[in-house]
């Protein structure tokens, strides 16, 4: 019965297709046909080139094949990933021009003929003879040259025999599937995977382009080959699971790489899991990737900086690993703000592709002598109260901190406190600039694994602040207090909550909301959505640039948010330390 339904359909395909043909000509036949494979479950489907000259030719209709792949059609395999050595890099050398020395060939690509051009960096695309538009309106956004950094792996696909729908010989078909992404028209830092079809008649061809590609990837030292993924099923939306299956794990698994999937079965379960990695378990993982939002990043983060505090031997294994957020939180601050989106197929396509950026990581330390590290903002005052408050009405869900930002607002509290700051060095760089990606004011000295003030990041102060060189203070009432380490860019404020904060220049943003009344603290709260933190908007609102700050309570304390976690001891001690980790990003485009 299955054949019978088979021949059936394919008879039906051939009939509308030769009337197609008859009432409209070969053209609107082709267009035919190439909308069907643009909307087909098969992306690998081809209707080969047509010349007007042949129309009337005996031969002519024979150049006229609409090719199905064979059912037994197999994917080359990609290289498998390599393991670490004990310092931590790869088993690769660095890609040289010697090694993949250029060579060319004719292929088809879509229904353009193109001259294809393989060099130490990459590929490139030169028309041979095509519909221009068929050609310009397929690279539009990867232009005519795709670098080997952007190729997450080449596949030879190969099928034979093809079965025609017009009844019609078929010849047999190789192609080199390229496995790359597409940026987006509107937005340049949103990114789509795609895949780039060359097709060409010589087996020899495709097989001989397919190594040479994969071999080229293969000597691109900082590709990850083995990930710890940790997932949180229950935070935000509870779509992580969805999220990773969808659209995370098949671009990892077109990369070839080894991921090992755990879920987190209570608060703190990430961190625990990370701070117990054993030696060579941080010696065979070439980063972490947490899928969740950005409490499970802060955990996994944190696990990773108390992982290196340990001892020598896993300060050395773990300072190369990288920590990648996949979106699957409510806010995402972390992904958003070093990807420039939300969109989880773009954070993938950083950790597959092994892209690298280091952040700034600021210590907290308190009296009671606790201490962990944030990656976002610490705040004091209403968003202290706002997470305070919501604990107790965790039943109510996400609605919680509507309910209890509402009521901070509405006591309009104000505290009194004592703000010391270390503020930057006068003849460093002015930072009314925007984070992106290359910036100059994040571009270290040295690199994260090679910092040696790095090791002071897991040392307690030796002097209290109050008592250093350097540090200024003050007294007053505040609304709000807020240290802010990155842009913290959201859906809400695309800007970011402080829009000149960078990724790794070393700094704090220190904001001061002094004692105002509740319409001027709405407004306040009210341009950070559009505009971030504006201390030239409001006279009761001041930012200021510094490496470190001390908070002391006086009188009656609202309560420490860092980075979503409440702190237990209200006297507090922060310092930026720059370029502490690295994260899978390039940075804002």
């Amino acid at each position: 019965m299955a054949g019978a339904d088979a021949s059936r359909s394919i008879q039906v395909a051939a009939s509308n297709a030769r009337f197609v043909k008859q009432e409209h000509g070969w053209e609107k036949l082709k267009d035919m046909l190439e909308g069907f494979v643009s909307d087909s479950e098969h992306p690998i489907l081809h209707f080969d080139s047509f010349d007007p000259a042949r129309r009337d030719s005996p031969s002519g209709p024979s150049e006229h094949r609409f090719m199905l792949p064979h059912p037994e059609e197999s994917l080359g395999s990609v290289p498998p990933p390599q393991p670490r050595d004990n310092s931590g890099a790869a088993q690769r050398q660095p890609l040289s021009p010697s090694r993949v020395p250029a060579v060319e060939a004719t292929f088809r690509l879509r229904r353009s003929l193109v001259k294809a051009r393989l060099t130490d960096t990459g590929l490139s695309f030169h028309p041979i003879s095509s519909q221009p538009r068929v050609f310009s309106s397929f690279l539009p956004l990867l232009g005519n040259a795709v670098a080997f950094d952007d190729i997450l792996s080449a596949q030879h696909l190969e099928h034979t025999p093809c079965l025609s729908v017009a009844c019609l010989p078929c010849r047999e078909r190789h192609h080199v599937v390229i496995n790359t992404f597409r940026r987006s028209h509107r937005k340049q830092c949103l990114w789509h995977p795609t895949r780039l079809l060359l097709s060409t008649q010589s087996k020899d061809t495709a097989r001989q382009w397919t190594e040479k590609i994969n071999s080229a990837l293969a000597m691109l030292s900082h590709r990850p080959h083995a990930l710890l993924v940790i997932l949180n099923p229950f935070g935000g939306a509870r779509k992580a699971r969805h999220v990773w299956h969808r659209h995370v794990r098949p671009i990892l698994d077109t990369a070839g790489i080894q991921c090992t999937v755990m879920e987190t079965q209570k608060p703190g379960h990430a961190k625990q899991v990370v701070e117990k990695l054993t030696l060579s378990q941080a010696n065979s993982f070439d980063g972490i990737v947490a899928v969740g939002g950005d409490g499970l990043f802060q955990e996994c983060m944190n696990g990773l900086l108390a992982l290196r505090s340990l001892s020598p031997e896993l300060a050395a294994a773990a300072k190369d690993m990288r920590l990648g957020h996949i979106p699957a939180g409510s806010t995402d601050a972390v992904a958003y703000s070093i990807n420039g989106t939300r969109d989880e197929e773009t954070a993938a396509l950083h950790i597959a592709l092994g892209d690298r950026t280091p952040i700034d990581i600021m210590r907290v330390d308190t009296a009671d002598g606790a201490s962990r590290f944030a990656a976002c903002v610490a705040s004091y005052g209403y968003m202290g109260d706002l997470l305070r408050q919501s604990e107790h009405w965790r039943w109510m869900g996400p609605f919680r901190y509507t309910l209890a930002g509402t009521m901070a607002l509405l006591y309009g509290r104000a505290y009194q406190a004592r703000v010391a700051y270390l503020p930057v060095e006068m003849d460093q760089p002015s930072r009314r600039s925007v984070c992106r990606s290359q910036c100059d004011l994040c571009t270290p000295a040295t690199s994260p694994a090679e910092h040696a003030a790095h090791a002071e990041a897991f040392l307690r102060p030796s002097k209290p602040p109050f008592q250093t060189a350097g540090w200024r203070s003050a007294e007053g009432r505040f609304k709000s207090i807020m240290a802010v380490v990155m842009p913290c860019r959201s859906d809400k404020s695309v800007l970011g909550l402080s829009p000149y904060s960078h990724l790794a220049d070393g700094r704090i943003v220190l904001v001061l909301v002094h004692d105002c009344s509740i319409l001027d603290y709405l407004r306040f709260l009210a341009s950070i959505p559009a505009r971030g933190i504006q201390a030239d908007r409001f006279t009761y609102v001041e930012t200021i640039d510094c490496t470190a700050v001390s908070i002391q309570p006086i009188g009656v304390e609202s309560a420490w948010n860092v980075d979503g976690e409440l702190l237990k001891n209200n006297h507090v001690t922060a310092e930026a330390h720059q370029a502490l980790i690295s994260v899978f990003a390039r940075g804002v485009e």
